[in-house]
């Protein structure tokens, strides 16, 4: 049985995808992890790759247009463009502090067009009245209302409503930091890139709430395979290959997709590891978005009637409500026990700096 597993929790606001995550030897059956008390944390944030960071750029008129590049007040975050045209889902840490009270009012959202750049400044700011930046206590969503409508090269993205999200293998793309899986978060933000992951378990697994969904990095070797590594056989699992990516600073409000719906927005990381030995599948002992880190997203299908409430209430400048297009096709793109220790750090490069 495992007992007093210490966590590193990051908050994902420029997200850096692809992993590999260590194997880790547990006992023949998974228990939660209590997660509820006190825990190590720091926060980061971006998107991390598997192969070289440049294959995964995406550019322009091939995919996810509607994937906006937030600027808020000399950070950055990522957002994905909702049926209104005039709305982003984001994450909500990417607009408060660390004790969940807002300190972002203004910013810009940047849609690169095959006809050029477009940016739109932020009108409206809906943040959760749940989010009180508890890193496993969920809520970590948030709505940004532009000044207009955002041009309709831009694609439009629906949510996804259905479950069964878990098993599933995701698109996700963000504009934040990356580098390799084997270095973690070195390159800077502010590129688009899009990779996968599979969500492995809800944030049940780890003794938090179903509004969480979780993945590892993965680099198909068993030692940094994390959830082999924590949570034994049921849930080992070395990856998609090269397809394989994780978040990082900047990422963080950027989607998930599966079946071209926004089913994830990037909330946070984490690395466990045995205090009494050190043992870890991270692949580096160090929080930076490398493989055998674990990643967090919000679940969007838990905040449905939250989304539809205040697209519902929001006034077409155009007359007459917004119309909902069909959305694009997107390409496959942890006490047990006691004594978990607490320090909650926020690291403004989390939001990675602009």
């Amino acid at each position: 049985m495992i007992s007093s597993i210490e966590a590193r929790v990051k908050y994902l606001a420029i997200a850096s995808m692809l992993g590999v995550l260590a194997p880790f030897i547990a006992s023949p059956q998974a228990k939660a992890i209590d997660l509820s008390n006190n825990f190590e944390a720091e926060t980061r944030w971006l998107y991390t790759t598997t192969g070289n960071p440049s294959d995964y750029i995406v550019n322009p008129g091939t995919g996810y247009d509607g994937v906006a590049d937030l600027s808020l007040q000399g950070f950055r975050c990522s957002g994905a463009l909702l049926p209104t045209g005039a709305h982003i889902l984001t994450a909500a840490h990417c607009l408060t502090d660390e004790f969940g009270n807002q300190d972002v009012f203004s910013g810009t959202a940047t849609f690169e067009l095959l006809t050029g750049d477009t940016s739109l400044a932020i009108e409206n700011i809906f943040i959760h009245e749940d989010w009180t930046a508890t890193f496993f206590g969920g809520n970590d969503i948030a709505i940004l209302e532009l000044e207009a409508i955002a041009p309709e090269a831009a694609e439009r993205f629906d949510i996804y409503r259905q479950a069964g999200e878990v098993g599933r293998v995701g698109d996700k793309v963000g504009y934040g930091r990356s580098g390799n899986g084997n270095d973690g978060d070195v390159l800077s933000s502010g590129t688009k890139r899009a990779g996968q992951n599979r969500y492995d378990s809800t944030g049940i697994l780890f003794g938090s709430i179903e509004g969480l969904l979780a993945y590892d990095f993965d680099n198909g070797l068993a030692e940094n395979d994390a959830f082999g590594f924590f949570f034994g056989n049921t849930y080992a699992d070395l990856g998609l290959g090269l397809n394989e990516v994780s978040a990082a600073p900047g990422d963080s409000g950027g989607p998930t997709f599966i079946d071209g719906e926004i089913a994830g927005i990037s909330s946070f990381g984490s690395r466990f590891f045995f205090p009494s030995t050190g043992a870890s599948s991270d692949i580096d002992n160090e929080l930076n978005s490398s493989f055998g880190e674990f990643g967090f997203d919000t679940r969007v299908s838990s905040h449905s009637d939250w989304i539809d409430e205040i697209l519902d209430a929001w006034d077409d400048p155009n007359g007459g409500p917004a119309s909902v297009p069909e959305p694009s096709e997107l390409a496959g793109l942890m006490a047990l026990g006691a004594g978990l220790l607490l320090r909650r750090r926020k690291i403004n490069s989390s939001r990675s700096e602009i």
